[in-house]
């Protein structure tokens, strides 16, 4: 009975130690992702991975460009997330509020106060014209090469949103080997067709000096079709030509 009663403890005792480690360890809050000092559009989380959207940045003109919000109103929306662009009366500004009649242009968002969220998951600008903020939430997608730009508009007075969906807005940026293409068709025939033509001819030439034991311009392959072939193009112009002109005389009966 000792016995049973001293296991019973022990276990009691390990499960009691357990849970209060798992307790513990979600209990706590993840870990936070600091801007990155020199930038203003990048952070870093303690483990050295990153959330950077400099390779969606326009450089000195916005990267996402005027746009209405999914609700319309009277104004369009331009967003560049690292260099600061100036538009009409926005000036060295990270986002811009314009008219659709052009008739104003307001500050929303000051590219020096960015502030990124402690997930990652959004940034924030403050310090705009008449103290207008804008929030732009970052959507992680790992197979949006090329980014989507969703305005939400106003939520509030001179408060804003934005979307982002790209994969540089996930933790550690897009994924190797991310955006690029394959040939496509075109070029694929184009190369194709150089290809033939390169073999066409050293082929050709080799076939003709060596085989046949032509010299001079004979070693070109079909020589008399390749100087025939200004006259041919000559005369299918001519007859095109021909074709398209109307006789706008009539027989006399």
């Amino acid at each position: 009975m000792e016995i049973f009663v001293s296991v019973s403890g022990r276990i009691c005792l390990t499960l009691h130690v357990l849970f209060l480690f798992i307790g513990v360890v979600v209990g706590q809050d993840p870990p936070e992702c600091t801007m990155l000092t020199g930038s203003t559009c990048a952070c870093v989380f303690p483990d050295g991975t990153k959330i950077d959207l400099s390779p969606l940045d326009g450089a000195n003109k916005p990267a996402f460009d005027f746009k209405e919000p999914t609700v319309p109103d009277d104004f369009m929306y331009a967003y560049n997330p690292c260099t600061p662009f100036s538009s009409g009366d926005c000036t060295n500004v990270a986002v811009c509020q314009r008219s659709k009649d052009l008739s104003h242009y307001y500050n929303i968002g000051n590219p020096s106060t960015a502030e990124f969220s402690g997930t990652g998951d959004a940034i924030s600008y403050s310090g705009g014209e008449e103290g207008r903020q804008t929030d732009v939430q970052l959507l992680c997608n790992k197979d949006a090469n090329t980014p989507k730009y969703v305005v939400d508009g106003q939520i509030s007075d001179k408060h804003y949103k934005l979307q982002v969906t790209s994969c540089h807005a996930c933790r550690g940026g897009c994924p190797p080997g991310s955006g690029k293409k394959g040939l496509s068709f075109g070029s694929i025939l184009c190369i194709l067709f150089v290809v033939l033509v390169f073999v066409y001819l050293i082929g050709g030439i080799i076939f003709n000096r060596y085989a046949r034991g032509a010299s001079g311009k004979e070693v070109i392959p079909n020589v008399s079709l390749w100087e025939e072939f200004p006259l041919l193009v000559k005369d299918g112009f001519v007859f095109v030509a021909s074709c398209c002109k109307s006789d706008s005389s009539y027989e006399s009966i």
